[in-house]
């Protein structure tokens, strides 16, 4: 570890200079008194414990880290150089991606486009990867005359270069574009006027939200396992357990993985059924319900012949009490066959109880006929697994 230089001035409580006052030195957490020395090469000792000199200055060279200073009957907690060893330059640069800070709206005048000001970083890698480049980009509120070749053509799309140059291009920015440039957005030309233009940045503020906003919109959904089959000739369902993705549910219990949340395997499986409208949602059950279906947040019974089926939905949540972790909704449609039901897997129009939200992860699709009493026959059932992404 380097060494580096302490200095600081001490005085008793009553103002007076603590000149000449006895000094020890000691590291933090240690009662062994710490290696102190006249320079940066840690080559000369100095004796510890040490003197204040006649200004009241203590002066010395350590380690870098963490130290108690115990003079005139006091204590006083120092740091010794930088213990913490963080380049600010890097921190920006590791903290920063190439986008708008501030601003960065346009709108269209006539044959030109009118930029309000506008802040932005560009943070380039490719110059040297080692110590990359931050460049600070403000642009003044300006008139931006579009080009001969802009004009002529539908589309095209604004970015700012790092020394402040608007760029056009004629197709959406690359990946290695969108890193060497700040993005504005585009601007729709017809008949050689400007008629439209749509601001579409990298935006550098609140980068923590906006994951939050990516991870809400994407819902929780299964990273492993949490798989469903029959119990056995019976309607009982048995999961394997496994893992979701669900933003910040481990943050208490897991805090070093906040988002993963496991669930349990269990056999048979307890779970609650539910509706399109279900507010309060019954005791746990370990067997499916073959007969009825929801009918706009009814439970009714299915119509037909013993063959007519339904296609309900079963969904995984990060729950901690295992009973807690699945429910299954009704099918809210009937068809004249299982093969009908299954084939209907995806097609939409299917209502998800709103409780369920982005919280619960669709993990399977039970179809099954009315007069089902064996999850395990194929002719009176078939379990097909969600995607990861799939949507009711």
């Amino acid at each position: 570890m380097a060494f580096a230089l302490y200095s600081d001035l001490y005085w008793f409580p009553d103002g007076t200079i603590a000149a000449n006052t006895e000094a020890r030195v000691f590291p933090m957490s240690s009662n062994v008194l710490a290696p102190l020395f006249t320079d940066i090469t840690g080559t000369v000792a100095l004796p510890n414990p040490i003197f204040t000199d006649g200004s009241g200055v203590l002066t010395f060279w350590a380690q870098e880290g963490e130290y108690w200073v115990h003079i005139d009957s006091e204590s006083f907690r120092i740091s010794v150089g930088n213990p913490v060893q963080l380049d600010a330059w890097d921190g920006a640069s590791v903290a920063l991606s190439t986008g708008i800070m501030s601003n960065g709206h346009f709108s269209a005048a006539g044959t030109s486009i009118s930029v309000q000001e506008t802040v932005g970083y560009v943070v380039d890698y490719s110059t040297d990867s080692f110590r990359p480049t931050l460049a600070r980009v403000h642009v003044p509120a300006q008139v931006v005359p579009l080009s001969g070749a802009a004009l002529a053509r539908t589309l095209t799309w604004i970015l700012i270069s790092s020394t402040g140059t608007f760029v056009e291009l004629s197709g959406p920015p690359t990946d290695l574009q969108r890193r060497t440039h700040i993005v504005l957005g585009f601007v729709i030309v017809i008949g050689g006027v400007a008629v439209f233009t749509k601001p579409v940045p990298v935006i550098l503020p609140q980068p923590a939200n906006q994951l939050a906003d990516l991870m809400d919109a994407l819902g929780t959904f299964i990273i492993s396992g949490n798989l469903f089959t029959p119990n056995g000739v019976n309607l009982m369902l048995n999961t394997s357990g496994g893992v979701l993705f669900s933003r910040s549910f481990g943050y208490e219990l897991t805090p070093q993985t906040p988002h993963v949340a496991p669930t349990a395997a269990q056999a048979p499986a307890q779970f609650r059924r539910a509706t399109s409208t279900t507010t309060v949602f019954p005791l746990p059950v370990t067997t499916v319900d073959p007969a009825n279906y929801d009918v706009g947040g009814v439970i009714t019974p299915v119509p037909g012949g013993a063959n007519t089926s339904t296609l309900q939905r079963i969904f995984v949540f990060a729950q901690a009490n295992a009973p807690d972790q699945i429910l299954i909704q009704y099918g809210q449609a009937t068809y004249a066959s299982l093969s009908a039901a299954v084939a209907a897997v995806g097609n939409g129009g299917f209502i998800t109880n709103p409780a369920i939200g982005s919280t619960g992860a669709l993990a399977a699709y039970l179809a099954v006929i009315k007069s089902a009493t064996d999850l395990s026959s194929p002719t009176q059932a078939v379990i097909i697994p969600a995607s990861k992404f799939d949507r009711p």
